[in-house]
């Protein structure tokens, strides 16, 4: 097979309204392909093109495409949170490897109707302590204490809950029953809550754990 071939055979595989990734796609091309070259990657930017001309894929931003599909109303745009899942939020088997914290989680669980332009984010795509913007998701992401895991992330998410339970505006008067729920709702162990607490080196989440359970 050519690099043509192979191309369009990857593109093909995708379902309608899934992103792809540029990246991905020379990744793998490296690998089937052992010879590849700076001047076979514009060849394939050449195809790509090709394809955005035609209609077959649309651009979402810079190296992530999709192809379309329509409904009644016309042609349906990419879902911003698919990228967003998939790059900071779930690896490519599924696992998880970051959690929404911030404002956007403490509006999901009913602590504000607040709803925030900037969805923040722990993941372990964040490879050093800055903290990014991605400004074509709204999306900011941070490094974890820990690595994420399947194992973790809930603990881990809960711990962040407690830590920055006073830099939210709370507009209930039930906080810590949420809380209670949340911890009740999930199963967490508090074993496992003060392991990761300790070796995050999250004592604040522990004290206000200590205040938000007394329901």
């Amino acid at each position: 097979m050519n690099y043509n071939g192979y191309v369009m055979e990857y593109i093909n595989k995708y379902p309608l309204g899934e992103p792809i990734y540029i990246e991905n796609l020379k990744e793998d091309l490296k690998k089937v392909f052992k010879n590849m070259n700076n001047t076979i990657f514009l060849h394939v930017n050449v195809i790509l093109n090709r394809l955005i001309k035609t209609g077959v894929i649309k651009t979402f931003y810079k190296g992530i495409y999709y192809k379309p599909e329509t409904n009644i109303f016309g042609e349906v745009l990419l879902d911003a949170y698919k990228v967003v899942e998939h790059k900071y939020l779930k690896d490519s088997n599924g696992d998880i490897k970051g959690y929404i914290y911030g404002a956007k989680l403490f509006n999901i669980l009913g602590f504000t109707t607040q709803v925030p332009n900037i969805l923040d984010i722990v993941t372990n795509e964040c490879k050093n302590n800055n903290i990014y913007t991605n400004t074509n998701l709204n999306v900011t992401i941070r490094k974890p204490k820990i690595e994420i895991t399947n194992d973790n992330y809930l603990y881990l998410q809960l711990l962040d809950i407690l830590e920055n339970r006073d830099k939210i505006n709370i507009e209930v008067d039930n906080a810590n029953e949420i809380v209670y729920h949340y911890i009740k709702s999930l199963n967490l162990d508090y074993k496992k809550i003060l392991y990761y607490a300790k070796i995050t080196n999250n004592m604040k989440a522990i004290q206000k754990l200590m205040e938000y359970t007394e329901v």
